[in-house]
């Protein structure tokens, strides 16, 4: 009488264990990738959803909202004299379609891979773009260089499952000696 109605507890608690580890709640404006022993099952889809408990993993989350990255580096110009910029980038994932989700999933290991090579991308534009302009055109020229960088960009994003928002030149600066020399003439 005791065996039984200590296996029968047993049993009750492993069927609860594997009942609520089947639970998968998704929130709002994401999705959430299942891998059956690391190979890609499906895409669960916000509210209430099931996997099979053990064998079924949450590969990833992926958000659905907009995401923002602040990106500050420098540049060359044609003639030579140091550039520094600090820009915004907004973007978000193209749409919720499968394919394009399996993109934002597995085309790079992580988040912080992704947004390496989103931050690269974005440097060696607008580096490639200033490189064959002179100092004093590249405050004239800071509309060209967010269309340059936007046409360019918008392309790559969109084969990792991304659209590209919006992105805004927030600063241009140059070394101290050339600013100084600028505030003389102004002066």
């Amino acid at each position: 009488m005791i065996i039984t109605a200590l296996t029968l507890t047993t049993i009750l608690g492993i069927l609860i264990i594997l009942c609520s580890s089947s639970i998968v709640i998704v929130g709002q404006n994401e999705v959430k990738i299942v891998t059956r022993f690391g190979k890609y099952r499906k895409i669960l889809s916000t509210g209430l959803n099931f996997k099979t408990p053990l064998i079924d993993r949450i590969f990833s989350k992926i958000s659905l909202q907009n995401r923002a990255n602040e990106v500050s580096f420098q540049a060359v110009t044609k003639d030579q004299a140091n550039v520094y910029f600090k820009t915004t980038i907004i973007y978000s994932v193209l749409d919720s379609q499968p394919e394009t989700i399996k993109n934002v999933a597995f085309k790079f290991r992580s988040d912080e891979e992704f947004n390496m090579a989103l931050l690269r991308s974005i440097e060696s534009s607008i580096r490639g773009f200033v490189a064959t302009k002179k100092q004093e055109e590249v405050l004239l020229l800071r509309n060209e260089i967010i269309t340059h960088v936007k046409e360019e960009l918008d392309d790559q994003l969109n084969q990792w499952g991304y659209h590209l928002q919006n992105l805004q030149i927030n600063d241009i600066t140059f070394d101290k000696v050339i600013m100084d020399s600028m505030a003389q003439v102004v002066a």
